[in-house]
C-alpha cells in the first residue's frame, strides 16, 4: 500500500512539472515600441523600452507604444480607434491583459487602447488624467518624454489598484478572467499540498498511537445506553418581507468618473477600453 502511494505521488509531481513549467515560461508579458515615423531617437528608445520592460514584469501587462504617420483610411477618429485595437491584438492577442499608446502623427488624434484586466485599471477618468499629464509633451512633439511618462503612469495606476468594480461584465466594466491553465495549476498544487500534509499527519499520528486489531468482545456494555424522551414546543411567528428592486439608474451605466470604462468590440470580437484626444 505504501509503495503504491509513493508511486502515485511521484507520477503526480512529474505531471505538475510537465504542465506548469511551460505555463510559467510563456507568462512573460510583451513589450513593443514601434516607431514608424522616427519620432523617437535611439537613445531615448532604449530608455523607454527598459522602463516598459520593468513595468511589464512588475504588472504582468503587455505594454505597446506605437508612433505612426499613416493610420490608413479613412482619416477619422473611429478608424484611429480601430487601428489601435487591431494593432494591439496583432501584437499581443485578443482579450489579453495590456495597454497600447498610439502617438498619431497622421491625424493628430492620439489614443490609448486597453485590453483584458487593464480595462479595469484604466478607467475613462484615468485615461483623461494621463493625457492631461503628458499633453504638453505631445503638443511640443516631445514624443520620447510623452512615451516615458505614459509608462510611468501605467506603473502608478497599477500600484493604486483597479478603478472599476469587477461585478459588471462588459457593461461599462469587465471581469478578470482566469485561464484554464491557471485553474489546473492551482488544482494540481493544491492536490500535492493535501497529499504531503496528509502523509505527514498520518505518520505523526501513527507514531503516537498503536492501532489495535479488532476483537470479538462487545464494545457496548449492557445498560450503558439510556434513551430519554424530549419534546420541544415552538412558538410560530410569521415574518413578511418586501423586496425593493435597485434603481435602474445605479450600477455600471453611469458616465465618466473613476468607476467606469467605456468598452467596445474590435473587428475580431475582442473587448477594449480606451480614450483619445486631439492635438
Amino acid at each position: 500500500m505504501k509503495k503504491r502511494f509513493l508511486a502515485f505521488l511521484t507520477v503526480l509531481i512529474v505531471s505538475v512539472t510537465i504542465f506548469c513549467i511551460p505555463a510559467f515560461a510563456d507568462s512573460s508579458p510583451s513589450v513593443y515600441l514601434i516607431d514608424e515615423c522616427d519620432a523617437i531617437n535611439d537613445v531615448n528608445e532604449k530608455e523607454i523600452k527598459d522602463k516598459a520592460r520593468e513595468v511589464a514584469d512588475k504588472t504582468g501587462f503587455n505594454i505597446v507604444i506605437v508612433a505612426t504617420d499613416n493610420i490608413g483610411t479613412p482619416k477619422t477618429d473611429a478608424h484611429v480607434v480601430e487601428y489601435a485595437d487591431d494593432k494591439y491584438e496583432e501584437l499581443c492577442g485578443i482579450d489579453t491583459d495590456g495597454i497600447l499608446f498610439l502617438i498619431n502623427c497622421d491625424t493628430k488624434y492620439d489614443y490609448i487602447s486597453t485590453s483584458g484586466v487593464c480595462i479595469n485599471y484604466f478607467s475613462d477618468n484615468r485615461i483623461d488624467t494621463i493625457f492631461d499629464r503628458i499633453w504638453d509633451h505631445l503638443k511640443e512633439e516631445n514624443f520620447a518624454q510623452a512615451a516615458y511618462s505614459f509608462v510611468c503612469y501605467v506603473d502608478k495606476y497599477y500600484d493604486m489598484g483597479k478603478a472599476n468594480d469587477d461585478h459588471y461584465i462588459f457593461a461599462g466594466e469587465t471581469a478578470i478572467r482566469i485561464s484554464p491553465t491557471e485553474i489546473m495549476r492551482g488544482m494540481l498544487f493544491g492536490g500535492i499540498f493535501v497529499l504531503i500534509f496528509g502523509t505527514s499527519a498520518y505518520k505523526i499520528r501513527g507514531a503516537q498511537y498503536k492501532v489495535q486489531k479488532p476483537g470479538t468482545r462487545n464494545y457496548i456494555l449492557d445498560n450503558s445506553l439510556v434513551f430519554d424522551n424530549h419534546s420541544d414546543v415552538y412558538v410560530g411567528r410569521t415574518v413578511h418581507t418586501t423586496y425593493t428592486p435597485r434603481s435602474s439608474s445605479s450600477g455600471s451605466h453611469h458616465s465618466g468618473g473613476h468607476h467606469h470604462s467605456s468598452v467596445h468590440r474590435s473587428h475580431s470580437g475582442g473587448h477594449h477600453g480606451g480614450g483619445g484626444r486631439h492635438r
